[in-house]
């Protein structure tokens, strides 16, 4: 039965994803062996196809709403899984069912599954904001044989903090390779950590602009504008060097025949420059708060 408590929730969920600017509504088609099924119209354009006027973006958010309806109007709290939802999806629509997602979250487990870091930071961010717990799982493949999962954010998902400790973690691992393995083989390794470190640095600088302008965020929030303040010429020097030294590492120079190389107390030095730097700002940035 289409009832007036599933038209009721229909219209909410329109609302809360933003989506009431073309008027819709759930209408009954048929019934086919003691189930009902109904389909979204436009209000005063019955028989009007969807997908001709909207978006495939917006068709996804309608979809989506009318699933919350029928979900919510049921008494059942199990749980859902999204297989990777967002990916028709700008950047407006996102945040909405990101937003909408998180607070599902507080009634029932919810389990999205994607590969969009720009989606995830989405959920992470609301769910910061909701103070919702979320669990995080990564799923990789190594060499051809997928289904490696850790608990944990992916690399380039973690910010700094996290990626300068797994970096000194894997530099502990490897500590006694360097000088026992194939030159190329220790080029390979070398060259990975250094990449990994520029990327840490990368991060470094996204984690400090954040409070203004997060990673793949739309808003700027500029009441922290004063949060900036406290980078002084002297970490833009410290950024500069280290990341030169980096380079001057995964690059030599063309002139170079006999290249020196990179030992692993080096390396090791690089990531507590980046610790130091990091607790530095850190400190600092929260006398400024």
């Amino acid at each position: 039965m289409i009832t007036g408590a599933l038209r009721s929730r229909f219209a909410r969920e329109m609302t809360k994803l933003d989506l009431n600017a073309t008027p819709m509504e759930l209408v009954k088609t048929r019934d086919r062996k003691a189930q009902s099924f109904f389909r979204v119209e436009f209000v005063g354009y019955p028989g009007q196809p969807l997908g001709e006027i909207l978006s495939e973006g917006e068709h996804s958010c309608v979809a989506l709403a009318a699933f919350l309806a029928e979900l919510v109007t049921s008494r059942d709290h199990s749980g859902i899984v999204f297989d990777d939802p967002m990916s028709s999806l700008d950047h407006i629509y996102r945040e909405r069912v990101a937003k909408r997602l998180v607070e599902e979250a507080r009634h029932r487990q919810v389990v999205i599954v994607t590969h969009d870091l720009g989606f995830l930071f989405e959920v992470k961010r609301e769910a910061e904001a909701d103070d919702v717990a979320v669990h995080y799982q990564h799923v990789k493949r190594r060499m051809k044989t997928p289904g490696h999962v850790t608990d944990d954010l992916p690399l380039k998902a973690k910010e700094a903090p996290a990626l300068v400790n797994a970096l000194r973690t894997e530099l502990k691992d490897i500590k006694g390779q360097l000088d026992t393995v194939s030159e190329a083989k220790r080029v390979i390794l070398v060259k990975g950590v250094i990449e990994q470190l520029r990327e840490a640095w990368d991060q470094v600088i996204a984690d400090f602009i954040a409070p203004v302008l997060g990673r793949f965020d739309n808003k700027i929030k500029g009441n922290s504008l004063f949060k900036l303040l406290v980078l002084t010429q002297d970490d833009v020097d410290l950024i500069k060097a280290a990341r030169g030294r980096l380079s001057e590492g995964l690059h030599n120079a063309s002139g170079a025949l006999n290249p020196a190389e990179v030992s692993h107390d080096a390396l090791s030095s690089e990531v507590t420059v980046i610790h130091e730097f990091i607790e530095g700002l850190k400190k600092r940035s929260t006398q400024a708060s």
